[in-house]
């Protein structure tokens, strides 16, 4: 196994070594993008033995996020990148509190980590430059939940892994700016422990007592990945 990373090393050591640079004279770039998320869902027991139960899910759709990425073209049609991004989602809820209905606000966050090859088509040109890559991804992510005076804090999370495809398009408007379209599909799934921070939480006045501190929840964003986003090309 070493001497195969050994050899994959030396491969792109030797292509590196004899880089032809872009059109533009970059082979360089960072970009900071807005994306949104059509899907994804949140399962509140996963973990029952009643598969209904551990199957039911809520649909939580239309995320927003922001990520960067950083690309470099390592020959004249290869691109390897690595991103990261911030997702986060809540919604309004309810839990019964000793036969109250007690507001709350429920929900995830993640943070992807990915790395990226991307294959630059050739009909692309001297202002588009359409890709089509992949690659793989680890995801972090965490509960959220606020009721009343009481949040949460995750005990333990299983980080998630996963692999994604992508296609998009660069529009070059000079040597040093390009605007990037890109759509993405990817699956991540991620579980996690949490518990509450105080067993006993102060609702409107009156004070309930949690049935259990520690609960297991999973996320699962399935959706397709819109993504726009200004480069900056080095």
């Amino acid at each position: 196994m070493m001497k195969l990373i050994s050899k994959i090393i030396l491969f792109f050591f030797v292509i590196t070594i004899s880089i032809p640079a872009q059109s533009n004279g970059k082979n360089s770039g960072v970009s900071f993008n807005i994306n949104y998320t059509s899907t994804s869902k949140l399962y509140l027991q996963p973990n029952a033995a009643d598969p209904f139960i551990r199957n039911t899910h809520l649909n939580l759709d239309g995320i927003t996020s922001y990520s960067f990425d950083l690309r470099y073209q390592i020959s004249e049609s290869i691109i390897i990148g690595a991103g990261s991004e911030l997702i986060e989602k809540t919604f309004d809820s309810s839990m019964n509190l000793g036969g109250t209905r007690a507001k709350m606000k429920d929900g995830y966050k993640m943070i992807p980590i990915e790395l990226s090859v991307f294959y630059l088509i050739p009909f692309s040109t001297e202002r588009f430059k359409f890709f089509l890559g992949g690659g793989f991804g680890i995801y972090i992510g965490e509960q959220i939940r606020e009721l009343g005076d009481v949040t949460i804090s995750n005990e333990s999370k299983k980080i998630g892994y996963g692999i994604h495809v992508a296609i998009g398009m660069d529009y070059v408007i000079n040597d040093f700016i390009s605007v990037r379209g890109q759509m993405r599909s990817r699956d991540p799934e991620f579980e996690m422990t949490s518990k509450y921070s105080n067993p006993v939480v102060n609702y409107n006045d009156v004070k309930y007592t949690f049935p259990s501190q520690t609960f297991n929840s999973k996320v699962n964003i399935d959706g397709v990945t819109f993504t726009l986003g200004a480069v900056i090309n080095f």
